[in-house]
């Protein structure tokens, strides 16, 4: 299994070099609590204000990138300002074990056919299909700005919410959706107020450059210089781990640079032919707050070729932690890692 950002920032050893090198130099909120948590499933609410996000940021940039976005024929990853980016409102459409082909016919069944594969191979048992009306209402919202009750129900519905009709329980529908959706309202009305989502340019999911056996890592946006993650919790706190993580993007992102002008790798490449933007800010939107708060990095990296050890020491131990890919890392090593003589420089069979 490939190891990622979240379990690399985990190793004890990384977590060390990490706050050894560059100490959590992060504020926390200042502001008041002005959105409460009402009690629903965090992932529900996080994944449903990342679609507002999206589309917020789909309105007011000039330019938006989605890197990741596969593309078939004149498809693309770049959309200028007269263009509206896909959005493809997706709603719950049963279960999987539904339907007779699956070969497991109950949530227990489903659960111990997962439980006999790998982590990398686990599935959701959610079956999606696309909500054409709520599709057409959030492009709308990207070209008028009308309609914000509109899209704040769509990204419920993208996020998993299933409307009453499709639940039966003991709960009070009526008084669980209306409190659900003036919550995500005024997470909305928060965000409409930050200036950080008036930029040029927008990245999407940043994946740094899809180095998947190097370090995996996808970030919320990259608005012109600002690489932005998108936190809902009512902590205020820019807690240390959330600095670790901003910090390994930023290195990706650094990464994703530098390797964009190697020639030689076999594998590694970017299907965003681009290169992606010099961060200069990381930060962190606490959206229960209406505040962000950034980190300069120029005043974190003082020292270009302490950053330079730091970033090689990073590329090292993330190819050896996933060194089991088996892939040629020669090209990349000769840009990242052999021109620093560093202590703590490893030696690797990383030659397939």
């Amino acid at each position: 299994m490939t190891t990622g950002v979240t379990n690399f920032i985990k190793i004890d050893e990384v977590r060390q070099e990490i706050d050894s090198t560059y100490p959590n130099p992060g504020n926390d909120a200042e502001s008041e609590l002005e959105v409460e948590n009402n009690g629903y499933g965090h992932r529900l609410i996080g994944d449903a204000f990342e679609f507002l996000c999206k589309v917020l940021l789909y309105r007011r940039c000039s330019e938006v990138i989605i890197p990741w976005r596969r593309t078939f024929g004149d498809s693309q990853r770049r959309f200028p300002p007269d263009e509206t980016p896909p959005i493809g409102v997706q709603k719950f459409d049963g279960w999987k074990w539904e339907d007779e082909y699956v070969g497991v016919s109950s949530r227990e069944e489903w659960e111990e056919m997962m439980d006999d594969r790998p982590e990398w191979d686990q599935r959701s048992p959610v079956k999606w299909t696309e909500d054409e009306e709520l599709t057409k209402l959030a492009e709308q919202y990207v070209e008028t700005g009308m309609n914000t009750e509109g899209v704040v129900k769509a990204a419920l519905v993208n996020a998993g919410w299933k409307p009453s009709d499709t639940v039966h329980s003991w709960i009070n529908r009526e008084a669980f959706e209306e409190d659900i959706l003036k919550e995500m309202e005024a997470l909305f009305r928060l965000l409409r107020e930050s200036e950080w989502t008036d930029g040029e340019s927008v990245f999407v999911r940043p994946a740094f450059g899809g180095h998947r056996h190097i370090l995996p890592g996808e970030g919320d946006f990259i608005v012109d210089d600002l690489l932005v993650d998108i936190k809902t919790t009512e902590n205020r706190s820019f807690t240390n781990s959330f600095w670790r993580q901003l910090l390994m993007y930023y290195v990706l992102s650094d990464v994703q640079r530098v390797l964009h002008e190697v020639d030689g790798r076999t594998y590694g490449k970017e299907s965003f032919e681009g290169k992606y933007p010099e961060i200069n800010r990381v930060g962190i939107y606490y959206a229960r707050y209406g505040e962000l708060q950034t980190v300069d990095m120029e005043e974190v990296i003082d020292d270009r070729e302490r950053y330079e050890e730091f970033r090689a020491w990073v590329v090292d131990r993330a190819i050896e932690e996933n060194r089991h890919a088996q892939h040629d890392y020669s090209a990349i090593r000769a840009a990242l890692t052999e021109p620093y003589d560093y202590k703590k420089q490893r030696t690797l069979f990383d030659d397939y």
